[in-house]
């Protein structure tokens, strides 16, 4: 059996969509959440596997899930960090501390766990491995307001991955960013549905982005046509470049 791709976060609105498409194209896909949730057991159903269930930020957890890749499978072909939390959209200074913190350790912390850990099983896949984190299109422009606690964290996160796409290029592992347009998600949960309309209208193709729309590059980026692409954020979205 090929050496499966694990999704990180593959609960979640852009994780399952690449999760599906992976399969689809006859990947072997590990599905991973922070939860076990019928939408996971469904999911993991589908891919014809057993869901990883385990928190991201704690360095026990990951130690474990980690150990038990190793033990079931012995490499990886490829990981990709979807994981994601929901927040507060208030204005920045009156969001506490503790919700920038916990978007801090759900993507630079949690990032930083598990490609550390995975990196033993992404190194022994024969060919190169690859691995994508997702960020975000805001990285790329003018931000919104109302969302600094998760910008914050994409940032660092961003920051985090270009450093060890260059560093870990030499072991074999090609570490690729994709920088997501706004996607009807758990994140955009509180938002009024008029809201988002407003938003999709002003866009050129009356839409906002697709989770499919995601997948879809997600799977360039596990071929070797993406190679040169590595470390590089790329962008997905509905929108017109600023």
């Amino acid at each position: 059996m090929q050496d499966p791709v694990l999704i990180l976060g593959a609960s979640g609105t852009i994780g399952t969509a690449i999760a599906r498409h992976l399969h689809g194209a006859g990947r072997h896909v590990l599905a991973h959440g922070s939860r076990p949730s019928d939408g996971l057991a469904a999911l993991a159903g589908d891919l014809g596997t057993t869901p990883s269930v385990f928190d991201v930020t704690d360095e026990d957890a990951v130690a474990a899930a980690m150990a038990d890749l190793t033990a079931a499978h012995g490499r990886l072909s490829g990981l990709v960090y979807a994981v994601a939390t929901p927040f507060p959209h208030k204005l920045t200074h009156r969001t506490d501390w503790s919700v920038f913190q916990r978007q801090l350790d759900t993507q630079l912390k949690g990032l930083h766990l598990t490609l550390s850990d995975s990196r033993p099983l992404l190194a022994a896949h024969e060919e190169e491995a690859r691995v994508i984190v997702l960020s975000t299109e805001f990285m790329l422009g003018q931000p919104p307001v109302k969302i600094a606690p998760y910008l914050a964290a994409k940032a660092a996160m961003t920051s985090y991955a270009q450093v060890i796409a260059q560093e870990w290029l030499k072991a074999g592992i090609r570490v690729h960013l994709l920088a997501p347009g706004m996607v009807r998600s758990a994140l955009t949960g509180d938002m009024p549905d008029e809201y988002l309309d407003q938003v999709a209208e002003g866009m050129p193709e009356k839409m906002l982005t697709r989770a499919q729309d995601v997948a879809d590059v997600a799977g360039f980026l596990m071929t070797p046509a993406a190679d040169t692409l590595y470390g590089t954020l790329v962008p997905v979205s509905r929108a017109a470049r600023r």
